[in-house]
């Protein structure tokens, strides 16, 4: 069985070889021509652009494994099929799942390893990877500016955003700068479209701008606001090299340039936030609860916010004549409004929304325009209902990322289970079986997985499931098909008249057989 396991891991190591480098190689090409026509004709060197598709390595190679898995098996088993050497070998009372152990095994490890890989090496290199096109885009003005999005154009002075952006022309549609470069005054910049190019000596950057408006605003009296239309403007950024400086991408990094520790914390983090926001909105809905209070001097009832830092709501009742037992004279007032103060202290150090302590002292009910308190505590609880929403969406996306990491190296395991089984069934299928199959599984399962990942970020599945669903839904599909070639045929098999086992016998004792034999030998 020694010789067998060899034999079977042998005739897997070629085509997985050549699978993956061919695999690896369309997708470089893919990259290739994205990438070309920004990073060419720029002024860089072409090591740089090399590092460039370098660095998108290991990203391609965590994502072709487990196709270049289901290529080698499904050609290898399907060649030992047509070969009649699956015939041979089952003759000889080995099951197929026998012969899939090694292949499983073998699967299992690159899976172990492709953990690891997308645990420590790929988090690395996708940030050196973003570092650099940031460094890149800092030289060529348009190549890292998002559309849609506010860019930074000079640190902490001038930031810009385009609603879209030619960059192979360098122009930019429906502008809207923001110049805090002042001291004094907040300028605002409309534009419907501009370009963006360097001067002669490569140090300056010039913004042309086309029809468009510019409001300013004076810090110190903000009811001033000028506001003047232009037809063509021209605004320059001075001291902004040409050249290309490295290291000077920020030390940030996404969810997929952060190993799984990383995630986790951030994970963790974003969960005590929740449950800061949760303790704030429930001190905010508890002030909304009025307790009723004794005016001291006029001998009135009143309506009064009272809220204790743990949550908890109560009412101290000052009557009119101070001295009763169980009730607080006018001599314990300085003690009391002491009292208040550090209860105030403690709340907003426990991040207590300012208009709950704001509602503490308004009498209910609220004098005023009722229509603005309304207004006001419900943007309050807007804001509270916003972040809490945004938290919950970061962390459905932390956690489909730690589930990927998981997901994708075991689907090599999973396609395994359909490869082997497949390839011995259509053993006349040939290369473009294995070709067809490989491309229909792979764009099935990154469909899923696409799709999973969108519907876990919106909150709408688990990401376990977003991301797991797909190697499920596989492995069982693979284990009915294992089922069927390995048991169906047997029963098919034992139904056959006694002249075609006959006829079965005597094929797998043919010289054919006997080769195969020896070749195992």
């Amino acid at each position: 069985m020694k010789i067998l396991t060899r034999y079977i891991l042998r005739e897997h190591a070629g085509p997985m070889v050549a699978a993956l480098s061919v695999l690896v190689g369309l997708m470089l090409l893919n990259q290739l021509a994205k990438r070309f026509g920004d990073l060419v004709g720029k002024g860089l060197p072409w090591y740089l652009i090399a590092e460039v598709f370098g660095l998108s390595i290991p990203f391609i190679l965590a994502m072709t494994m487990p196709m270049a898995v289901l290529a080698a098996v499904l050609h290898t088993f399907n060649r030992l099929s047509s070969d009649n050497e699956i015939t041979a070998i089952r003759a000889g009372g080995v099951s197929l799942i026998r012969l899939m152990t090694p292949v499983l095994l073998a699967s299992t490890l690159v899976a172990g390893g492709m953990i690891w890989f997308n645990d420590t090496i790929l988090p690395e290199s996708n940030h050196a990877l973003r570092r650099l096109l940031v460094d890149i885009g800092r030289k060529q003005p348009t190549f890292e500016l998002r559309e849609r999005v506010v860019n930074e154009i000079a640190p902490a002075k001038l930031f810009l955003q385009a609603a879209q952006i030619d960059r192979v022309h360098s122009v930019l549609y429906d502008l809207v700068i923001f110049d805090l470069g002042h001291a004094e005054i907040e300028r605002t910049i409309y534009a419907d479209s501009g370009r963006m190019a360097f001067n002669e000596s490569q140090t300056d950057l010039y913004l042309t701008l086309y029809d468009g408006s510019m409001h300013e605003t004076d810090r110190g009296s903000p009811e001033t606001d000028q506001v003047t239309y232009y037809t063509e403007q021209v605004i320059r950024v001075s001291d902004v090299s040409n050249e290309l400086e490295r290291g000077m991408g920020t030390n940030f990094r996404g969810d997929r340039e952060m190993s799984l520790a990383m995630m986790r914390e951030e994970v963790q983090s974003r969960r005590e936030r929740l449950v800061q926001i949760e303790d704030s909105v429930a001190l905010l809905i508890g002030a909304l609860a009025p307790k009723r209070e004794s005016a001291s001097r006029t001998g009135k009832t009143r309506d009064k916010w009272l809220l204790k830092p743990s949550g908890e709501r109560v009412a101290r009742v000052t009557p009119p004549s101070g001295g009763e037992e169980g009730v607080e004279s006018e001599s314990e007032a300085p003690e009391a409004s002491r009292d208040d103060a550090a209860e105030t202290a403690t709340r907003r150090r426990r991040g207590v929304p300012r208009i709950a302590l704001m509602l503490q002292r308004v009498a209910w009910p609220p004098t005023g325009s009722a229509a603005t308190f309304a207004s006001r505590t419900r943007a309050e609880l807007q804001r509270h209902g916003g972040r809490y929403d945004l938290n919950r969406r970061e962390i459905n996306r932390y956690m489909v990322e730690i589930h990927k990491k998981y997901a994708i190296p075991v689907a090599a395991v999973v396609f395994v289970l359909i490869g082997a089984p497949v390839g011995v069934r259509f053993r006349r299928g040939g290369v473009g079986m294995v070709i067809g199959i490989s491309l229909a599984v792979f764009c099935v399962y990154y469909v899923f997985l696409i799709g999973g990942e969108d519907l876990a970020d919106r909150s709408i599945i688990s990401p376990f499931w977003a991301m797991w669903a797909p190697n499920v839904l596989f492995a069982s599909l693979g284990g009915l098909i294992l089922y069927y070639v390995s048991w169906g045929n047997l029963r098919i098999h034992r139904r056959l008249p006694t002249s075609e086992r006959r006829a079965a016998r005597v094929a797998a004792k043919s010289p054919q057989s006997e080769r195969v034999g020896s070749r195992i030998a």
